[in-house]
């Protein structure tokens, strides 16, 4: 699929609208207005943003919008959850498969992932598998059912000193083919335009994360204190391999990425997992390279980090960071009007709805109150999509998600017979 029409010599004067929007991709007018995929959008746009019919808007044009921090018809909704809790979903809406889910929810973004056609990984044995980085996982079954894979291996855990790593078999971005995620962008398009958010540069897990999955959790926290050049150095070689997937990507459907959703849980419930002077000597330069080339391409990071990140915020933006997801305000000083009101001139935001408590424990009616009340503070200028804080687990009860996306406007039709 091209990514962008040939240059023109002259242009007309672009509309308000056409410029606002440009200014999502690097803030170069000339990737929005010349990429075919995105005139499919702009093209739409008549005149000024303040003449645009609201009632008319796209997923995507919603979702592009709101990151310009301008208003919409509604909030722009995302969703995520576990296999278990997408299994309850679908029974209780009584359509079969996650895209109908999405459909019925109204959520405006999808995140589709490249296909592996990579080296044929290990074959699954006593309840393991091992993935491309040489993590090996097991899957642990929990009380109230579902699992979740926990770490039984890492494969960097023996090693002694940086050098060692040039020996190591890492992964390589060819294990994977772009163009199956430009047909599945040109699928859904072929339906109504969504805006994309790439998942796989932090699921399952980000620079810091990848690093102390393949060193061992508490090694890499030594690591960063006692061999520095060596925790240094694996997060070099993971963030290596996402620009070289990066390149990829972008080559082919670089005019249809609108975010680039990269991780690192940096923060616990109360407080940070390190030190901001580790931070930002170690990890946050990684990001920073990672986060100007996905700028330079045209697109924007969206970042995920759970936990009590406040004192973390400044530092993510200077180091590039456009949307903060996941915002946990169930951790200690996570204060949504404090956060709105400091951060939301030059940041947007995606979650906000709380999976811990709200969302699992909560009635009908408290849902819909928080919902509304994120909406009221968050989205006040533009600048918000309303999502679960993280996935949606299994013990919470389809109702309150379905009252969850009833407040915020976006339920289906059909969707709305199934609220109580």
């Amino acid at each position: 699929m091209p990514s962008r029409l040939r240059s023109r010599s002259t242009r007309p004067r672009r509309p308000r609208g056409i410029q606002v929007l440009a200014k999502l991709f690097g803030g170069h007018e000339i990737s929005a207005f010349e990429c075919s995929a995105q005139l499919d959008s702009l093209n739409r746009m008549q005149g000024s943003i303040q003449e645009l019919s609201m009632s008319g808007l796209t997923p995507r044009e919603r979702v592009l919008l709101a990151l310009a921090h301008q208003d919409t018809d509604r909030v722009p909704v995302d969703f995520i959850a576990t296999p278990e809790a997408w299994d309850r979903l679908e029974r209780h809406l009584g359509v079969s498969g996650t895209e109908e889910v999405l459909r019925r929810l109204g959520a405006d973004l999808r995140h589709p992932r490249q296909s592996y056609i990579g080296p044929p990984l290990p074959p699954r044995a006593d309840n393991c598998w091992t993935d491309v980085w040489g993590v090996c996982r097991k899957s642990i079954s929990h009380q109230g059912g579902g699992s979740y894979e926990e770490i039984v291996h890492h494969p960097l855990a023996h090693i002694r000193n940086a050098g060692d790593l040039e020996s190591y078999s890492w992964p390589r971005p060819e294990w994977w083919d772009p163009e199956s995620l430009v047909r599945q962008i040109q699928a859904l398009d072929a339906e109504t335009p969504y805006a994309i958010a790439l998942p796989e540069f932090g699921d399952p897990g980000g620079i810091f994360e990848i690093s102390w999955y393949m060193r061992g959790m508490e090694q890499f926290l030594v690591d960063l204190l006692s061999q520095p050049d060596l925790a240094y150095g694996i997060m070099r070689h993971v963030t290596d391999f996402f620009m070289g997937r990066l390149e990829r990507i972008m080559q082919v459907a670089g005019g249809r990425i609108d975010l680039v959703w990269t991780s690192d849980d940096i923060a616990h419930q109360h407080g940070p997992l390190i030190s901001a002077r580790v931070w930002k000597e170690l990890v946050a330069p990684h990001h920073a390279r990672l986060n100007r080339r996905i700028h330079e391409l045209g697109s924007r990071i969206m970042y995920h980090s759970c936990g009590s990140i406040r004192s973390f915020i400044p530092d993510l933006i200077e180091a590039g960071v456009d949307v903060l997801d996941v915002l946990q305000f169930s951790a200690d000083g996570m204060d949504p009007q404090e956060i709105k009101t400091s951060f939301g001139d030059r940041l947007c935001f995606h979650g906000g709805i709380d999976v811990q408590n709200t969302l699992p424990f909560g009635t009908v009616e408290e849902v819909r109150k928080v919902t509304r009340e994120r909406i009221e503070i968050l989205a006040k200028n533009g600048g918000y999509i309303l999502a679960p804080t993280h996935n949606v687990q299994l013990d919470t009860p389809p109702e309150n998600i379905v009252a969850m996306y009833a407040e915020a406007g976006s339920l289906s039709s059909s969707a709305r017979d199934n609220l109580i």
